[in-house]
Parts: C-alpha cells; sequence; structure tokens
C-alpha cells in the first residue's frame, strides 16, 4: 500500500495519506480522523473521475467544517437539547447545533490522529481511544475502523468498538458524493432510490419527537427511482424546515434479495439504497446494518473549494449516512444506540460502484 506525508497538524504531528487499489478503483484514505480523501472509479465510457468531494487545500481538512469525507463518532446526527440520561444520570454535551449537539460537538473524532495498520494493499485499520467524558459521553471507549476495498469494487467500513461503562456509539460515514465527479456541477440529476416507507418525523431543529410519517404519496417518497431535485423545492413541511432532504430514513429488513453476500460477525447487512447518474453511467449501492439512513442533500455546503479551486455549492454532493435515528438516545421507542459496559459490538457500511 502507497503511504506518503499528507498534512502537519497543529500538534507538530504529521498525518497520512494511504492509497487502497483494485484493477479499477483507488481509494486514499488518512489516519486524520480515518477520513476519506478521494474515491477514483469509471464511468461508462472508463474514463476515471474523483466521485468524493473534497477540499483543494490540504489544510482544509484539519477543521473539516463541512464533514468531507469524515468518520464521525462516538454519536454522529443530533441529540436533542445536548442531553440524554443513561441509567437514570444526566449527561449535558456542547450546544453546537443551536440547542442541540450535532456530530458529538466541536472536538470531533474526525479532527484526531488515528493509529494505521495496514493489513493489505486494499484493507487498512484505524484506532482510537477516547477517554471517559471524552465530548462528555461516559465510557473509556476504544474504537476502530477497518477501511477495505474489495475486488468488485466495494468500499467497506467496519465498525467495532468497547467501552468499560454503557455508553453511545453511532459512528457514520459522511462522504459526499457526486458520481459525475466532485465539481463537475449538482446532484439534482442524479436518480435516488431509498429501501424506506417510512421516516421520522422532525420538526424545525431537525429533532425527531418520536412520530413515524409514512412517505408515500409525499415528495419524501423514494421507493422508485426519482431524481433528486425532482421534489426537492417542493412547499412541504419537513423540505422547509430542512432546506431539502435532510432526513432520517427508516430501513426495511427482512428481504433476502437485498442481503449483500458479506460476513461480518454474524451480521445481516441488507442494501439500504441505490444512487444513479445517468449521465456517466455511474451507480452506487449502499449496504448496512444499521436501522437508520440519513440523506443529506448537500443543502448547506458553502465556503469550500474542490479539488481545482472552484468553489462547491448547494447540492454539489449528497451524502447517505447510515446510523442509529437522531435523537434515538431520548426516544425509547427508537432503536437504541447504547452499547454495555464490556460489550464488543460490531456495524458494517458498504458502498459498491459499478456502471
Amino acid at each position: 500500500m502507497k503511504k506518503e506525508e499528507f498534512v502537519a497538524l497543529r500538534s507538530g504531528e504529521t498525518a497520512s495519506l494511504y492509497t487502497l487499489s483494485n484493477k479499477d478503483m483507488t481509494v486514499t484514505v488518512t489516519d486524520l480522523g480515518a477520513t476519506i480523501i478521494d474515491i477514483i472509479c469509471p464511468d461508462k465510457n472508463g474514463a476515471m473521475a474523483n466521485v468524493n468531494l473534497g477540499y483543494g487545500k490540504k489544510e482544509d481538512y484539519l477543521l473539516n467544517s463541512c464533514c468531507f469525507g469524515a468518520v464521525v463518532g462516538r454519536c454522529a446526527n443530533r441529540i436533542g437539547g445536548a442531553a440524554f440520561s443513561i441509567d437514570g444520570k444526566k449527561y449535558e454535551i456542547e450546544k453546537n447545533d443551536g440547542e442541540n449537539n450535532l456530530h458529538s460537538g466541536s472536538d470531533r473524532w474526525y479532527q484526531r490522529l488515528w493509529n494505521a495498520t495496514v493489513l493489505s494493499e486494499s484493507s487498512i485499520s484505524f484506532s482510537l481511544d477516547s477517554k471517559d467524558m471524552d465530548q462528555g459521553f461516559p465510557g473509556n471507549l476504544s474504537a476502530s475502523i477497518v477501511i477495505s476495498l474489495s475486488d468488485d469494487n466495494t468500499l467497506i467500513f467496519d465498525y467495532s468498538a468497547i467501552s468499560d461503562k454503557k455508553t453511545i456509539f453511532n459512528p457514520t460515514f459522511h462522504g459526499y458524493f457526486n458520481l459525475s465527479g466532485e465539481g463537475k456541477g449538482d446532484i439534482l440529476s442524479h436518480e435516488l432510490m431509498i429501501y424506506a416507507d417510512e421516516l421520522t418525523y422532525a420538526p424545525k431543529g431537525s429533532i425527531p419527537n418520536g412520530e413515524i410519517r409514512n412517505v408515500h404519496g409525499t415528495p419524501m417518497d423514494f421507493t422508485s427511482f426519482k431524481t433528486v431535485g425532482k421534489d426537492i423545492g417542493e412547499d412541504y413541511d419537513l423540505l422547509n424546515f430542512a432546506g431539502g432532504y435532510d432526513h432520517n430514513y427508516i430501513m426495511r429488513r427482512g428481504q433476502e434479495e437485498r442481503e449483500i453476500p458479506l460476513d461480518c460477525n454474524g451480521l445481516s447487512i441488507f442494501k439500504n439504497a441505490v444512487l444513479y447518474d445517468p449521465i456517466s453511467g455511474r451507480r452506487m449501492e449502499v449496504f448496512s446494518d444499521m436501522p437508520g439512513l440519513q440523506a443529506y442533500s448537500g443543502n448547506f455546503i458553502r465556503d469550500a473549494f474542490g479539488r481545482n479551486g472552484e468553489p462547491y455549492h448547494s447540492h454539489s454532493g449528497i451524502a447517505l449516512e447510515t446510523q442509529f435515528y437522531p435523537n434515538a438516545v431520548n426516544i425509547p421507542a427508537f432503536p437504541s444506540p447504547l452499547i454495555e459496559k464490556d460489550e464488543e459490538v460490531f456495524h458494517r457500511t458498504a458502498y459498491r460502484f459499478s456502471v
């Protein structure tokens, strides 16, 4: 595996860049946050392009305010009121999204240097020790992510963690995809299908309150292929609240034809979504064991410049984030992101590219 220096950190350490490859694709990742920098794959004519949004200046990854290519933890998405309770004990965390917490606060995992171990020319492991009360969460938690590129062009994220206290573990990959190639317009003409009949209702502030809404017959319906831009401007409460799509879809489970034949500690991995670009012919399938998928149409991408120095704008990319539901720790009816003391947990998410 190719390894090279990437960027100097304020601590004086230097982050490295690693290149994973197979016969069709190359993926570059840095130990700064286990962040994906490049995903380069062919279109229907064999032309290569980077389909992952990222900064033209490597120093911008030190802050990474847009979460480009980031792995988010301990808890992805939002926690209402920036507070939660575990076994009767209340924990208050940073309010960095109005009165709420977003992506665990401003001291984020993707701004830290992880320990890297090369496993093969197409697989690498990153590990991080998160101390008790780091970001306000209880427990000394040891987290690891194995990132692999398979021979069939599947980019795989295997997450695992163990803690000495009951705590939250809800990681996600926050890459933004543009299957035409980053910097080549917006994703509004991309076609999207999501295997979900329902989503979590989130009023203004994007904090789910426990209500579930059926998507059929609404602008939120992606049960069959539809362009991202078709209904994004409709006068509909959820779209108005979020300025576009930024919603948690509840994944269907149990249809064997949607399982991916990838073994990961006995997990059942299902297809969550398919993204297709009719211009390039590129297709991306999303698989995971996680119960939710946050579809975010990049409504607030701004003040970011891509590989060629051109500015990104709203909808320059779309994020498809597999995770537990937003605010799940405060809604007993939702699948729980809590892990027990000394319980090792595993999650897998995979993105398969084809034409």
